[in-house]
């Protein structure tokens, strides 16, 4: 259940990220009713040059007599579908359907949920695990409480990450998930989203190493290996309100500029137009 929650937050920020003018169709993404022009709803989804959004239900057009004039469907079967009905119930004599190509969505602003939240947190702590076990260390995994908590039965401390990712985004393509296990005294994964959100994942003491895996969304390249440990520090648990819009901040400036390196035709002027911090943790 969490991960199909995720994966909807995770659709929605692909086309959002599709916007800048970058080809993220490789695998299909979509936002169902996610916006409105002039009284119409529209679904976007990520096209090979950008956004392109259609129709979420179909709108007929009537005259100031309720008759019906015209109307737009989603598709071509569906244009012939409600044409043929029209003519069955004697509402149309004739009908002309014709096909439009899709459209490009520009000169719009798209607004993003960037929350941080359980299903986004228990999404990541499974990312990592599998790529813990993936690696060889499935020991490690197994003696932690991990099980547990992406079963709901006990709580695990992962968390934003507020700190500086920049070594693990250097170690692959800008825009791309990315999962950094570090491995020590102090053992956590970093994961990065899109190149965007950033998650802390705590995990148990465990021999030195360092592994990191990749998936690029525009090529679909995939990439799992050693690498070298980078000292990635760990992340608080809590934060003041000022650092959490300075975190906001980072992210969205590193969004930006790894969509600008992959060649975004409109580069992207991100900010954050509201927050939801929740409420505090005890006294914190």
């Amino acid at each position: 259940m969490f991960e199909a929650k995720a994966a909807m937050q995770l659709k929605r920020m692909q086309v959002f990220v599709s916007h800048f003018g970058l080809d993220l169709s490789r695998t299909p993404a979509s936002w169902p009713s996610a916006l409105e022009i002039d009284g119409v709803t529209y679904d976007l989804k990520s096209g090979p040059s950008g956004v392109q959004y259609e129709l979420a239900r179909p709108v007929i057009l009537r005259n100031e007599a309720g008759q019906i004039i015209g109307g737009r469907a989603r598709s071509l079967a569906e244009a012939k579908q409600i044409a043929d009905s029209l003519k069955r119930k004697g509402l149309a004599k004739d009908v002309n359907v014709e096909k439009r190509p899709s459209e490009n969505l520009n000169g719009i602003k798209l607004e993003v949920d960037l929350s941080y939240n359980q299903e986004l947190y228990k999404f990541s702590t499974k990312l990592a695990s599998n790529l813990t076990i993936a690696m060889g260390r499935e020991a490690l995994i197994k003696a932690s409480g991990i099980a547990n908590y992406l079963h709901g039965a006990s709580p695990w401390n992962t968390r934003l990450a507020y700190c500086d990712t920049s070594a693990i985004r250097d170690l692959r393509p800008p825009l791309s998930h990315t999962a950094y296990v570090e491995f020590g005294l102090q053992s956590h994964a970093v994961i990065i989203l899109f190149g965007g959100p950033q998650i802390y994942v705590p995990l148990p003491t465990a021999k030195k190493g360092a592994i990191l895996a990749f998936l690029d969304p525009i090529t679909g390249e995939e990439w799992f290996g050693e690498v070298a440990p980078l000292g990635i520090p760990p992340a608080p648990s809590t934060f003041s309100e000022g650092e959490a819009k300075v975190h906001f901040k980072y992210i969205l400036q590193r969004l930006a500029e790894e969509g600008i390196a992959r060649g975004a035709r409109y580069p992207p002027n991100l900010s954050v137009s509201a927050y939801d911090l929740g409420s505090p943790s005890g006294t914190s």
